[in-house]
């Protein structure tokens, strides 16, 4: 191990749980929830459903690529959280996957930075500062990061929030000129990338420093759900966009409407298909999948159909 998880980061570390109090330790396991899969899947199809559909595809996207980028580096690095090697560290929450780069800081940065991006307010800027800040300390004092971790996982998101913002337009444009079949030709390879060249593809064994063993099925199912999510929301993206341009416009009875049917969506298929389809890497990547079409065209397609929402096309018709 090296000086930043055996001294010095260490010590950063320890200095942080020092300041643990009742208090304390609650408003960082709340930060703990606000980075977690299940309140991504609340806050992106609440942002493309209801509240405005362009701003809920770039944010969609961002999330899934900058997640994904996390995860390739954490199997690459391979670098220990602080509790595992350190019997000081007192963890308040159990982690099985790799410290560095921390995913909970990427997705603060990810989330908050294209909040002050679009909104370009300064106390929207202010707070989003400072909701990254304080998600970055919570992780140090519940012991499952070290500073390294937080800081790679904000520089991550920040760099990859400047290329997104610099090639979104662009890329966009070229997007809405490309027939379906191009679009989906051009998901499925994207897809087909982002796992291949996935490190933990290539050896899918738990870390040495961690006891009991993670199973090699588990970590190949972390690393597949990121493009699952990907594929499926992208494709379900596409889809809308050829046939129907779901609009989130509406009252906000019908926003309402729309996010809680779509949400009980969600965990139907989120809690049905993992009763129902085998624990393996295939269908993993099949429930992540049909997630993603949902959120991306099925509930809007339902909100259409059901006059919860209107459509810019006809859906219809066929393109051209």
């Amino acid at each position: 191990m090296g000086v930043l998880e055996t001294g010095w980061g260490l010590d950063v570390i320890l200095w942080f749980q020092s300041w643990r109090t009742p208090l304390v330790t609650s408003l960082a396991m709340v930060f703990h929830y606000l980075g977690i899969t299940e309140f991504y899947i609340l806050v992106l199809p609440f942002v493309y459903w209801s509240l405005d559909e362009k701003l809920g595809r770039r944010l969609g996207v961002l999330i899934a690529l900058t997640a994904w980028v996390v995860g390739w580096a954490k199997s690459l690095f391979g670098r220990p959280r602080p509790y595992f090697i350190s019997s000081d560290v007192s963890n308040m929450v159990e982690e099985t996957s790799y410290g560095l780069p921390s995913g909970h800081a990427q997705g603060a940065t990810s989330l908050a930075g294209f909040a002050a991006w679009h909104a370009r307010r300064a106390w929207v800027t202010v707070a989003a500062v400072l909701y990254i800040l304080l998600m970055a300390a919570s992780r140090m004092v519940l012991g499952v990061h070290y500073p390294q971790d937080v800081a790679s996982g904000i520089l991550i998101a920040l760099v990859l929030l400047a290329l997104y913002a610099w090639l979104e337009p662009r890329i966009a444009d070229w997007l809405a000129g490309l027939s379906l079949g191009s679009h989906l030709a051009l998901i499925v390879g994207i897809t087909a990338l982002m796992i291949i060249i996935h490190p933990v593809l290539f050896e899918a064994t738990s870390p040495q420093w961690l006891s009991p063993p993670v199973p090699p099925q588990d970590l190949i199912e972390s690393a597949l759900s990121t493009s699952a999510l990907f594929f499926g929301m992208t494709l379900g993206f596409a889809l809308d966009w050829h046939y129907q341009r779901f609009s989130a416009g509406g009252d906000w009875t019908k926003r309402l409407l729309r996010f809680l049917i779509g949400f009980v969506g969600v965990g139907v298929l989120e809690f049905g298909l993992g009763a129902v389809l085998p624990e393996n890497a295939v269908f993993a990547f099949v429930s992540y999948a049909l997630i993603g079409l949902w959120v991306g065209v099925g509930a809007p397609w339902l909100f259409v159909v059901t006059r919860l929402a209107s459509a810019q096309i006809n859906a219809t018709r066929q393109p051209a």
